[in-house]
């Protein structure tokens, strides 16, 4: 029963839960940018070539594309790793908050997340031509990402309305206030400090 004095501060468990949501969303969002990006630089170059304007069988044609793969394809790599070591602390963490994990809106996401990603593989090899297949794949990619994206935010609010804890949607940062700058509030081994540091100075 959720809580009629307001939602609670978060804990430990919350504030885990709170992080891995985020993660997900921003590796699961640079993902699919990088996604956009191979797929425009991929039309993009075969326009070029199929024009005339670029020789694929020139040095820097090829040492362009080399590059180009090889630093999408890192960082493709590096999210893809990342989303799936969030999304698994984020199933530990909401099973931590309530009996029935992700639910079944959580899991439908990931299940369809998964079957788009592997409709990617198979789906475009069918499709006759190259435009066609890259956008297909571009698709099916960002497509699955977004439905993960979204069952994850749909848990989250799910998850604050039903136990009534406060689950951050975005990282606490410090704020400064006025006890901040009155001395008489911090901690006396510090004042300490400063005094024998400032009596040192004056001699």
């Amino acid at each position: 029963m959720v809580s009629d004095v307001g939602p609670r501060p978060p804990g430990a468990a919350e504030e885990t839960f709170a992080v891995a949501s985020r993660r997900v969303i921003r590796f699961g969002a640079v993902y699919a940018f990088v996604v956009v990006a191979v797929a425009a630089l991929g039309l993009a170059g075969y326009a070029a070539i199929r024009s005339g304007a670029a020789d694929p069988t020139s040095v820097g044609t090829q040492a362009s594309v080399l590059l180009g793969t090889t630093i999408t394809g890192l960082i493709g790599l590096v999210c893809i790793l990342g989303l799936v070591i969030s999304t698994i602390v984020w199933i530990v963490g909401v099973h931590r908050l309530r009996p029935d994990g992700p639910g079944v809106v959580g899991y439908l996401a990931m299940a369809l997340c998964l079957l788009m990603v592997g409709l990617a593989y198979v789906l475009p090899a069918r499709v006759s031509s190259l435009n066609g297949a890259v956008l297909l794949e571009a698709a099916l990619r960002i497509g699955g990402i977004a439905v993960l994206i979204a069952g994850v935010v749909v848990v989250r609010s799910a998850v604050r309305r039903e136990t009534g804890l406060e689950i951050p949607a975005r990282q606490r940062t410090m704020q400064v206030s006025s006890d901040d700058w009155n001395a008489s509030k911090w901690d006396p081994e510090v004042l300490d400090d400063i005094e024998r540091r400032r009596g040192g100075q004056d001699r």
